[in-house]
């Protein structure tokens, strides 16, 4: 019997060319597209934009505006996800936003892009035939370029938890199953019991010492492997596994898909009791990191302050008109290493919200919210004065939200690992902020705890920049709670 020690075999991410290949067909269309839209509006509409006047810098300089543009409102509204792209109605609607608001900002950055010809109504065929011609495009992408097209075939070593919840994830979560393409043809397992039944509709072929056989038997292109670390694997099952590997199969570790996929952490589920699939350590010292992390936090923090005293009468005269009562919320959190401090941020409930209920969470629709709270809920604005905890380093710009102390005890009574979250300071915003709804219940708290437990041990100043875009395009689209 020999230790799990695959490390080396999963610790080379390889690119996936089928996601790779639809998803740059539809990026490489994109712009063919958005470049001919602004072509025909200087062509037609502003011919003086192609004189002999403007150099050919001059023109390079319009075309990388309006793609970098039409990207950066593509990203915020997730013109990209692939899961997205054969629902009509998300389609047409992002589609739309996108156009609209990349041809508004375009035409309105003076020596960036043409000038305004004499008449303003042209200006919006930029924006019209940029619309026509990508939803043109994106109905042929969804008849002719989606899943299943370009399928990626697997095995899947390991029928437990680890195992059928990585089947469940790639196979019955529609928008990852339309992001990988996984046709997966069943599962290995050493447990000779095992052998013949059925889990989640896939069937376990045989025990590893038929590994090899099935693996080119079915011309897969990937094992799947779903043990967890701290088991061990038979000498046959170790032995395959190499042999795969040397065939030129690659074989990836089923938490490694699972996070990269999901952007969560996985969770072992065992009656009432709630396990990490790989209870290792996830938090990892960075000082390079830490170090460029407090800069970007003071900086932003600095602009907030500013920022803050702009919308501040705004908050102050709709707190008088619709709820009076204290313009600011300060509160009890828990922090880095257990550590209390006070959060402050504008009021956004009744006063004395809690004194007949006690503590407890939001609730969608929740009738403790004020009309002006809701607003400022909605765009995040509630959470504008803590540019004073960023300043004072209480809290990081990103991070897990801060709990309060009563949340906190009663989650680690049903989860051990729930404290995890407090290894890290905490953040204004968070990865589980940007990817999950309010936690309005258990359920909810779970998920968003698993989005937390990936920041902590993915974190990095890309991830960073990643969670800022999509705490933007939360604000812009008015989804916050």
């Amino acid at each position: 019997m020999l230790f799990l020690c695959i490390h080396i075999v999963a610790a080379q991410k390889k690119y996936d060319y089928r996601f790779l290949f639809r998803r740059y067909i539809l990026i490489t269309v994109d712009v063919v597209l958005i470049l001919a839209a602004l072509f025909l509006y200087v062509r037609f509409f502003h011919p003086n934009a192609l004189q002999s006047y403007h150099t050919f810098t001059d023109n390079v300089l319009w075309i990388v505006v309006i793609v970098v543009l039409w990207f950066f409102y593509s990203y915020l509204f997730n013109l990209y996800k692939l899961s997205n792209v054969d629902r009509i109605t998300t389609t047409i609607k992002n589609t739309v936003l996108t156009a609209v608001l990349t041809a508004l900002t375009y035409l309105f950055m003076p020596f960036l892009s043409p000038t305004f010809p004499e008449s303003r109504l042209p200006a919006f065929v930029l924006m019209g035939a940029m619309i026509v011609l990508v939803l043109l495009w994106r109905m042929c992408y969804a008849a002719f370029f989606v899943h299943p097209i370009l399928t990626k075939k697997a095995i899947v070593v390991g029928a437990g938890y680890t195992g059928r919840e990585i089947v469940r994830t790639l196979l019955h979560n529609p928008s990852i199953y339309h992001n990988t393409g996984y046709k997966i043809y069943g599962y290995i397992d050493d447990d000779i019991t095992k052998t013949g039944k059925v889990y989640d509709t896939l069937k376990v072929l045989s025990t590893g010492t038929d590994l090899v056989k099935y693996a080119r038997r079915l011309d897969v292109d990937e094992i799947i492997l779903a043990i967890p670390e701290q088991e061990r694997l038979s000498a046959e099952l170790y032995s395959g596994l190499i042999d795969c590997e040397n065939a030129g199969i690659q074989v990836i570790q089923a938490t490694q898909i699972y996070e990269e996929q999901t952007g969560r952490l996985m969770i072992k589920i065992k009656g009432n009791d709630y396990h990490l699939t790989n209870p290792y350590s996830i938090v990892h010292k960075d000082n390079v990191y830490a170090f460029f992390n407090r800069v970007i936090n003071i900086s932003c923090a600095l602009i907030a302050g500013v920022f803050f005293l702009l919308v501040l009468p705004f908050v102050w005269l709709g707190n008088l008109l619709f709820s009076r009562g204290p313009l600011f919320y300060s509160q009890e959190r828990v922090g880095e290493n257990n550590k209390k401090f006070n959060i402050i941020k504008f009021r956004t409930m009744i006063v004395d919200a809690e004194k007949n209920s006690g503590p407890q969470f939001a609730q969608k629709r929740d009738p403790r919210i004020t009309r002006v709270g809701n607003i400022l809920r909605k765009t995040r604005l509630d959470e504008l004065p803590q540019f004073w905890n960023i300043l004072r380093g209480d809290i990081n710009l990103i991070g897990p939200r801060p709990e309060r102390e009563y949340f906190v005890d009663e989650l680690s009574k049903q989860i051990p690992f729930f404290k995890l979250r407090n290894a890290v300071k905490p953040g204004l915003t968070g990865w589980a902020q940007v990817k999950h709804h309010y936690a309005s219940d258990f359920d909810d708290t779970l998920i968003k705890l698993q989005y937390d437990l990936y920041y902590i041990k993915h974190r990095s100043l890309l991830l960073d920049m990643i969670i800022i875009f999509k705490t933007v395009a939360v604000m812009i689209k008015f989804k916050g709670t």
